[in-house]
């Protein structure tokens, strides 16, 4: 089970199933996993839940370099649905699964708080922030545009905030936000 098997699978079905650009490379899918891998020393739970996993570019490839972790890949669509229980299934990443459906809808019944949401150009990502402003999940990592993320920083300014920049991509960043007890705050 390796990162360009996950690879390998997702141009394979991308052939017969839209659900990357048609134009994606290796490349630049292996430029997309590299980023999203960015987020793996910034987890600090034992869940992931991937909001709008899509074709799965971050929730599988931190699946597996993350094993001793459990990941949740929610996605609405159900063709890329089938595609991401294909993948997990053909990489035998015992460590995931898939959940259909809004990922809005998923969180209200989600019940762990010691879990992360995680979502690459999610395009609500304030509707994302409110999980972690109503203590449904103890933090939140998105990749997305400085623009966006502006917008969050404002509706959630009691929440820990901390932004990354992503090495040769002025038009991303990995936000961070979490919900800290004044109990585990450090001074």
């Amino acid at each position: 089970m390796s990162i360009d098997a996950f690879i390998d699978i997702l141009l394979a079905y991308n052939q017969k199933v839209n659900l990357v650009s048609r134009h994606s490379t290796r490349a630049s899918l292996g430029a997309l996993v590299t980023e999203s891998l960015l987020l793996k020393d910034l987890i600090s739970t034992p869940l992931l839940v991937d909001a709008g996993s899509g074709g799965g570019l971050l929730g599988i490839p931190l699946a597996i370099s993350l094993p001793a972790k459990e990941f949740i890949l929610v996605e609405s669509i159900h063709k890329k649905v089938v595609f991401l229980n294909e993948a997990l299934r053909s990489l035998g990443l015992g460590n995931a699964v898939v959940r259909e459906g809004a990922v809005q809808e998923f969180m209200h019944r989600h019940d762990r708080f010691e879990s992360t949401l995680a979502a690459r150009g999610f395009p609500a990502g304030e509707a994302l922030a409110e999980f972690v402003h109503r203590r449904k999940v103890r933090e939140l990592l998105l990749i997305s545009s400085p623009d966006k993320i502006k917008k969050i920083q404002n509706t959630v300014a009691n929440i820990r905030q901390t932004r990354y920049n992503i090495p040769s991509r002025d038009n991303l960043v990995i936000f961070k936000l979490e919900n800290v007890s004044r109990e585990t705050r450090s001074p």
